[in-house]
Formats: C-alpha cells, sequence, structure tokens
C-alpha cells in the first residue's frame, strides 16, 4: 500500500472501498513506472510474454505432480469460478492453470490497479504534489465563456487588457476556480460542502501551463459520525512556477476518524493581479467606466439571467477540468435526475447569472461557498444578490462591494419572486448550511425550499458608474 511521506507526496485521487470494514482508501496516480497490472493467461503465459510453463512442469515433474492432478476434482477446464482480483503489490499473482497448448489458448483475469493510501493515516499539514500538467488553450477559454455569460473587458478584449499592463485577456476568475479545485480521481467523496478564500493572485492567460498542489488543512468528523469533513488548500501555478490562484475547498467522505481541532495554517501569496489593477486607477479613469448601475447597501437584485447546464456541457467541461467522479458521467449507473453538475460549475453558472447586472467587474474574490442542494443537468439555475457593504475608498473611482449571491434551480426569480418579500436572515447569517437554509426556507420563504443551490460570499472591485445614461 503507497503511504504518504510527508512532502512531496503525489495524490490526484481519492477513492473509497465500498465495505466499511476495510480500511478507508484514498486512490492517488504515480507514475507510470509503478504502475505495473499484469494479467496471467491460464496456460501460465504472464501479459508481458514471459515464459513461465517449462519451470513450472519441471517443478511438478520433480515433485510427482502434473498438472492434471491439480485441476479441480469433477470439474471441467474452463474459466476459473471465484477467480479473484489480485493487488498489485510488487509481486506477481499466482498463474491460473490451463489445459491449451495453441498460442492464445486459455483464459486471462482482469485485475482493477489500486494506488492508495490508507485516510486513516492522512492528518493536517499533509503536502499533496499533483503529477499532472495542464495547458489551457484558446479553444478552452472560449469554451467557458459560450457558457458562462460575461462581458467584463478584461476578460473579453485583449486591446483593454493591454492597455492596463497585461499581455492578453485575462482568463475568468470562474474558471481559475474550476480549475484550482479540480481532483481527478475523486472518486469516492460524498459530496462536496464548499469553498472558502479564492484569491486571484497572479493573472492567467490561455497558454499558460498549470500545475496543481494540495495541503490537508483539517479533519472532523460530523455530527451523525458516519462521516467527515476533509478541506484542502489548493494552489495552482504556472510554469513559471508563479502562484496563480489558492482556495480552501472541503469534501466529505464516509470514513470516521478520532476528534481533532488541528487546522493546519497555509500562508496566503500576495495579492499582486488586485495591487496591479488598483495601481492602474488612473488608466482606468481615462479609458473610462462601462458600470451600468449605482448600488447601495441593503439592495436586493433580481438577475434576469437564467440558463441550465446541458449533460453534454457538463461532461465537457469536467473532462477538461479532468474530473472523473461517476456522478458526472456514467449515465448507465445513475438516471438524469441523479447525475451531478460539479460544484465549480454550479458556482460557475450562479456567478455568471449576476454577471450583466454588477458589470463591470475588474476583480473579485471569493469570502465563502456553499452548496446547498445538488444540481441536475438541465436544471434552469438563475440567481439574487444581495449588497451587504460598499468601500467608495479604494483609489480613484473605484469602489469595492461585498456581495452575498444566492443560486437558485427551476426558479425564474425575476419573474416568480417579484414582489416577494425576502427574509433578511436569509443574507445576513454566517456560514449558511444546508440545514440552517432549508430550516429558513421552510418557516419563511417555502418556495425555495430544495431549490437553493449554491449561496456565495464574495467580495468585488469596480470602477463607479458614470452619471449619465448608458445602455449596451
Amino acid at each position: 500500500m503507497l503511504a504518504f511521506r510527508g512532502v512531496g507526496t503525489k495524490l490526484g485521487l481519492h477513492r473509497l472501498p465500498v465495505s466499511s470494514t476495510r480500511p478507508v482508501l484514498v486512490s492517488l496516480p504515480y507514475h507510470a513506472s509503478q504502475q505495473q497490472t499484469r494479467g496471467v493467461t491460464k496456460s501460465g503465459r504472464s501479459s508481458k510474454g514471459t515464459e513461465t510453463s517449462t519451470t513450472t512442469n519441471s517443478s511438478n515433474s520433480a515433485n510427482g505432480t502434473s498438472t492434471a492432478t491439480r485441476k479441480r476434482k469433477g470439474r471441467d477446464a474452463g474459466p476459473p469460478i471465484n477467480a479473484a482480483f489480485f493487488k498489485v503489490d510488487g509481486a506477481n499473482p499466482p498463474a491460473v492453470e490451463g489445459t491449451g497448448t495453441a498460442e492464445g489458448d486459455g483464459w486471462v483475469v482482469g485485475e482493477v490497479t489500486d494506488h492508495a493510501i490508507n485516510l486513516h493515516d492522512v492528518r493536517p499539514g499533509e503536502v499533496i504534489d499533483i503529477p499532472y500538467e495542464l495547458t489551457i488553450s484558446p479553444s478552452f477559454r472560449d469554451f467557458w465563456q459560450s457558457v458562462f455569460y460575461s462581458h467584463d473587458r478584461l476578460n473579453t478584449s485583449t486591446p483593454f487588457a493591454r492597455k492596463l499592463g497585461f499581455q492578453d485577456q485575462v482568463l475568468p476568475f470562474s474558471l481559475m476556480l474550476f480549475l484550482t479545485g479540480s481532483m481527478s480521481h475523486a472518486d469516492s467523496a460524498t459530496v462536496q460542502v464548499g469553498f472558502k478564500n479564492g484569491i486571484y493572485h497572479w493573472p492567467a492567460f490561455a497558454g499558460d501551463t498549470i500545475t496543481k498542489r494540495f495541503i490537508i488543512r483539517s479533519v472532523r468528523t460530523v455530527s451523525s459520525n458516519k462521516y467527515s469533513v476533509f478541506s484542502f488548500s489548493c494552489e495552482l501555478k504556472n510554469q513559471r512556477d508563479q502562484v496563480i490562484f489558492t482556495a480552501e475547498k472541503s469534501m466529505i467522505f464516509p470514513v470516521v476518524l478520532p476528534p481533532s481541532d488541528v487546522a493546519f495554517p497555509v500562508p496566503i501569496p500576495p495579492r499582486h493581479l488586485e495591487e496591479h489593477l488598483v495601481s492602474r486607477a488612473d488608466s482606468l479613469h481615462i479609458l473610462g467606466s462601462q458600470s451600468l448601475q449605482s448600488l447601495r447597501p441593503g439592495q436586493l437584485l433580481l438577475h434576469s439571467l437564467a440558463r441550465p447546464l446541458s449533460a453534454s456541457q457538463s461532461m465537457q467541461l469536467s473532462s477538461l477540468g479532468r474530473l472523473t467522479h461517476e456522478r458526472h458521467f456514467n449515465t448507465r449507473k445513475f438516471k438524469r435526475e441523479e447525475m451531478y453538475i460539479p460544484g465549480g460549475l454550479v458556482l460557475g453558472l450562479t456567478l455568471s447569472a449576476s454577471a450583466r447586472d454588477l458589470h463591470e467587474v475588474l476583480h473579485e474574490e471569493l469570502v465563502e461557498c456553499s452548496f446547498v442542494n445538488h444540481l441536475h443537468p438541465w436544471d434552469i439555475v438563475s440567481s439574487f444578490s444581495y449588497i451587504k457593504e460598499m468601500d467608495e475608498n479604494v483609489t480613484g473611482d473605484l469602489e469595492a462591494l461585498t456581495i452575498r449571491t444566492i443560486g437558485v434551480k427551476n426558479v425564474d426569480v425575476h419573474h416568480d419572486l417579484l414582489t416577494r418579500p425576502f427574509p433578511l436572515a436569509l443574507f445576513t447569517t454566517h456560514s449558511l448550511r444546508t440545514k440552517h437554509v432549508e430550516a429558513l426556507c421552510q418557516e419563511s420563504m417555502p418556495e425555495l425550499s430544495k431549490k437553493i443551490v449554491c449561496v456565495v460570499d464574495r467580495r468585488i472591485l469596480r470602477q463607479s458608474p458614470k452619471t449619465e445614461a448608458f445602455l449596451l
């Protein structure tokens, strides 16, 4: 069994066994030279072509035994009835005897590779370097923007970005958060809880090659004593080893661990991207503001944009992010209403639904995001935003807004909820979780019960709007 060896251990997938009596495992990829999966033929030939039958027959003769005497008594030759899978542990599995002599005659037993560690052994502070690399192509960026609406010039206009000192249009915040939190082969996680502290540190562009690193920050058992919540500090770097994006991601696994209050501290890298934009306040003033609407604290915006994510779009984006959980792909095992849209895409839909009314966002930072109810393919997503705070003293004509945006499924909020009063607790309660949201909705707003998919607290930086009217 592969075990953690402290700093530098490679992790990419989280895989748990079905039986609760066996040790809980998290699957890890490692280099191909270590992934030796060997099938052994019934005739004694290994899948690598190494001849073993001569040695076996000689040994049998010397011991006074033969192949025939070692057959199962009273059974004809055929596939082994109780053939078991062999764990890849560096030793060859025992050969399955065959009766045929012709080339290709006999049987072969398949194996499932298992590169695993025991979840009971992991502790806060474990550093996990991912061996995968991904170059973000322009087509990937364009596909993302075809699904998630945005008119922010920093993400859509190369001339505008270059006037602010960037080499090209900057990749969208939601795309970078999705890539930062995507875990290949996290196949046995029960559910993703949410994100915290999503920070865009350094601009990323099409053509950049990214790598990831995860650090286990904390592990705790939930109140039911059946699951544990693992918090990972996720870090994304480019080909120059610059930290592009960091975020904290929480996931639930069906394993029970001893109580722990340890939270491993992870330093936050400098916010170079935000600092650069603030330093360009004079250039932004010359270029002019395209912010469409004045906003004020206490204001509730019902966003009119609403759209679904199809099953094919979800699968394509999941593949581009290298996600492999069967809930995103396996249509043979799960019905449409049992398939899940990945959390990063749910967040992307929620933010894109609000993009037109908050235009023009120059920079944003995720404070906290909670996933409340599952989202399925073809569920319509709309959202509404509450302005919690405003800071107009950033510099120049820049303003910083603290906003809570809530994404809902299968509700047209600007039609269905236009005259409906909302409970203020929905926007002021800190760290809303599923239990609290559902209790609040059932008591004060039953039309949103089981409908809220995402609650996002974020801080955005934008230019103050012009005083004259402006229309697109």
